[in-house]
């Protein structure tokens, strides 16, 4: 079906005329990465201290989501999102199997082959191989998806006509928290 984009507005407010759009509106796209179905998950233990049952050592299985917003480029695409795929994916490989130590947590002692962490009466041991040690304060879903936004933007190179880009990260299907930044 041709439309007449001269008769925009034309019609009575609300009837089919007054939705055309004419062709040189711009929307905003989105692309939208989801990390469980593109595999950018890991499993790993954890501490939230202070907390009645994540003050325990425990565990999650996560995943790195990300939203991209921008215009399309010239090239038909807002960017290539595989290289962005690809680097979530590498922190999820470092992350995955491993004890997430905040090292900016006073509590935590990093010796030459062991991690003591000594929070609220306990202390745990690990050998310094199976931890990854973060600069965090606390290994919570929040810090870590400030954690993955500040590694991707250090690393990835957006296009001018990216506007903004959102992380997330998941513990377990459902519950997670999410940050971004605007260019």
């Amino acid at each position: 079906m041709r439309r007449d984009w001269s008769r925009r507005g034309s019609g009575q407010a609300g009837g089919p005329e007054s939705l055309i759009t004419p062709p040189s509106y711009h929307f905003p796209m989105r692309l939208e990465i989801n990390g469980w179905a593109s595999k950018m998950t890991f499993s790993a233990t954890h501490i939230i201290p202070g907390h009645y049952k994540c003050g325990r050592l425990h565990g999650h299985d996560y995943a790195i989501n990300a939203t991209i917003d921008g215009d399309i480029g010239p090239d038909g695409v807002i960017m290539d999102f595989i290289s962005v795929k690809e680097f979530l994916r590498g922190i999820a490989d470092e992350l995955d199997h491993r004890v997430l130590i905040p090292k900016k947590d006073p509590s935590v002692n990093i010796q030459k082959n062991s991690v003591i962490y000594v929070r609220e009466g306990k202390t745990f041991q690990f050998p310094k191989e199976d931890c990854v040690l973060l600069d965090l304060t606390i290994c919570s879903a929040e810090e870590l998806a400030e954690f993955v936004l500040k590694r991707v933007l250090e690393k990835v190179d957006f296009p001018k006509n990216v506007r903004r880009i959102e992380i997330g990260v998941d513990e377990g299907k459902g519950q997670g928290a999410w940050t971004g930044k605007s260019f």
